[in-house]
């Protein structure tokens, strides 16, 4: 990553969160990366959770999940936000004796615990047009500061040590005053048979002014040495994407790219957690490391026939919805 790359990661990494604010908030820095071969991935995440209107109920969350082939381990803590540091001017957020910054993270929530290095060459992925990162819509934003980024060290799992080696993702920021309402989010930070190709892209359903909107989907794609943002909002609603329990398809084309992808998972491959809103109430998040992503591209300035990509357990797929157990079969933890 050349400096210029180094400085806006930095700067796409410092924290939005203002202690002193009664308007509600939240903001979360996650990690995550998938073993090179085996069905094996991590997702860490350390938030900070301001409720609307009670400013002395701030608090840090740390959240680990260990995906061990159809085995999940989730965990979860709180801390009080005393204890908490998420500073606006560089990039070291302090959860109690937690902490992650751009090329290390340490900590442990419950039975997970973790020292993990990383980096990378790539600039941050923006996924929302650049002009909608400032002001009030959409709600929540988000940014994949650190694509492509790889790890080293290790995790302990209740006593058992799982060394990391060289497995793959990346490192993310996100936002907002309330969680997006429906949506379906995805990542893949290189395909099987494409390794140097890195994927993002969401799903979703808005309320504006109680009125719900029809599913968008804006995409960023980087192949080839090239990056395509099929994100305009002009493309929201003609990119097509839809999604039930537990598949997802896609097609969006500009005049220099066409693509059309399927990412699925079984529900074993999900496990279920709560997410506060800071208005009140809250949101469902089906989380899978694990997933699996089809990806059919044909670059329309090249002659050929379209690529055919595929990873077959190293995409990160993510449900958020209203519904509860007894509609999707996942167990809501926390």
């Amino acid at each position: 990553m050349n400096i210029q790359a180094i400085q806006a990661a930095a700067k796409a990494n410092f924290s939005r969160f203002k202690p002193n604010s009664n308007k509600g908030f939240y903001e979360s820095y996650f990690i995550r990366a998938n073993h090179p071969t085996e069905k094996k991935a991590f997702w860490i995440r350390y938030t900070v959770f301001a409720p609307k209107d009670r400013p002395q109920d701030n608090r840090g969350e740390l959240w680990a999940i260990y995906f061990d082939g159809d085995k999940i381990h989730p965990a979860k803590m709180e801390f009080p936000i005393e204890q908490c540091k998420f500073p606006r001017t560089h990039f070291f957020v302090e959860i109690a004796d937690n902490f992650i910054n751009s090329a290390q993270a340490e900590g442990q929530a419950g039975a997970l615990s973790w020292k993990l290095n990383f980096n990378s060459k790539s600039a941050p992925l923006f996924l929302l047009p650049k002009q909608l990162y400032i002001g009030p819509f959409p709600k929540a934003k988000s940014i994949v500061t650190q694509p492509f980024a790889q790890f080293q060290g290790h995790l302990n799992i209740a006593n058992k040590k799982v060394n990391i080696d060289n497995w793959m993702g990346s490192q993310n920021h996100n936002w907002g005053t309330q969680h997006t309402d429906l949506y379906a989010w995805g990542q893949v930070a290189g395909f099987d048979n494409s390794p140097n190709t890195f994927l993002e892209l969401v799903t979703a359903k808005l309320m504006v002014k109680g009125l719900e909107t029809p599913f968008m989907t804006i995409l960023v794609l980087h192949h080839n040495g090239k990056e395509y943002r099929l994100n305009k909002v002009n493309q929201w609603l003609s990119n097509k994407g839809s999604f039930d329990y537990f598949k997802w398809t896609f097609e969006c084309q500009t005049k220099e790219i066409q693509l059309k992808g399927v990412i699925e998972a079984p529900a074993k491959a999900f496990v279920g957690l709560r997410y506060h809103n800071p208005s009140g109430g809250s949101k469902n998040c089906l989380n899978s490391k694990v997933a699996s992503c089809q990806l059919e591209i044909k670059e329309i300035t090249q002659p050929g026939m379209p690529q055919a990509l595929f990873s077959e357990h190293k995409c990160a797929f993510e449900l958020l919805t209203n519904e509860g157990e007894e509609h999707h079969g996942i167990k809501i933890n926390f």
